[in-house]
């Protein structure tokens, strides 16, 4: 006989049990005053799972977990545990595959997302991120814009300055058009993944020179030609959706894109994009004037009026401030 617990068809109490085998094709399970009978090939052994313990199952539902396995009948014979459930109850190897998986996860997303993620915005049809670009200015005009409030002379000198820059800059992967807007948060401007950049009253008016504005300018169209906006939204809707195949979680793509646009024009680019955007303009500025010492000045008056009303919306996100000016002031070209 081989001692053991028992669990009674519904009943979930624990009982001292004992197994055994009358003849050579009836196993039978004593239970107190009970006894079970059923043909040993209507008795299941459940399958051998990491540390738990093996288990007999009646037909007529009663459960049977031997003390010790090695006490069964041969007929219950279970073979020595296979390489795999050892390695199951291995616990150095059980935490080196949870660091080995966190590991990975790591490496996919600092690493396999991002790169992946410039791959896919450079490939996306041109319809996309129009689309994006313009749900995401939709958004921003009922919520955060209101209308420009710049003389219509002085809109139309800045256009045509836009032009002009634009017509000196490299093929840009969208063609870059400007739009005027207000809000009373302070000096701000921002690029779009359809390549609209537009202009914040306040920053127009912040600007002392038409450099110092094009320094802004070309930053701005920097991020276009670099397509940074469009890059970070595939990034985080890439997270986004992994987590709703597994969640089981899903929504419309393109809604995705808009509401990560949202949060990326209120809460700025990454640091790298940043300073690649500056590296882009400083290299423009230099080609036509020779110098970038106009960035750097757009920079000090924009620290000179986060000193006076707060921290500036533009400079909020950005790389350090003097760091900045620091750069625009040693550029030199390559």
């Amino acid at each position: 006989m081989t001692e053991g617990i028992a669990y009674l068809a519904g009943d979930s109490a624990k009982h001292a049990a004992t197994l055994s085998i009358v003849g050579e094709s009836k196993a039978v399970l004593h239970v107190g005053d009970q006894s079970i009978e059923a043909s040993i090939d209507d008795v299941s052994l459940s399958d051998r799972i990491g540390r738990l313990p093996l288990q007999l199952r009646f037909p007529t539902g009663e459960l049977f977990i031997p003390h010790k396995e090695t006490e069964l009948p041969y007929c219950f014979y279970v073979p020595s545990k296979s390489w795999l459930t050892k390695l199951e109850t291995n616990l150095s190897v059980i935490l080196s595959s949870v660091a080995a998986s966190v590991l990975i996860v790591a490496l996919f997303i600092w690493v396999g997302i991002p790169a992946i993620s410039q791959g896919i915005a450079t490939s996306l049809p041109q319809q996309v991120p129009e689309m994006v670009g313009e749900h995401v200015l939709e958004q921003l005009d009922n919520g955060m814009f209101t209308a420009s409030e710049l003389p219509e002379d002085r809109k139309a000198s800045i256009t045509n300055q836009f032009e002009r820059v634009v017509a000196r800059m490299p093929p840009m992967p969208i063609a870059p058009k400007l739009k005027f807007r207000n809000w009373p948060k302070g000096p701000n401007a921002f690029a779009f993944s359809d390549g609209t950049v537009v202009l914040l009253d306040p920053l127009v008016e912040l600007a002392e020179t038409d450099e110092q504005l094009e320094s802004i300018i070309l930053h701005e169209l920097g991020h276009v030609y670099h397509q940074h906006v469009m890059t970070a939204l595939v990034r985080s809707t890439m997270l986004s959706v992994t987590v709703a195949l597994v969640t089981g979680e899903s929504t419309g793509v393109i809604d995705l894109l808009t509401g990560f646009g949202v949060l990326l024009v209120s809460s700025g680019y990454s640091r790298e994009a940043e300073e690649e955007s500056d590296a882009f303009a400083a290299k423009y500025l230099y080609e036509q004037y020779g110098t970038t010492e106009s960035q750097a000045e757009m920079f000090r008056l924009m620290q000179s009026e986060s000193a006076r009303v707060g921290i500036v919306e533009w400079l909020s996100s950005h790389p350090d401030t003097d760091r900045r000016i620091e750069a625009a002031a040693q550029y030199q070209p390559e």
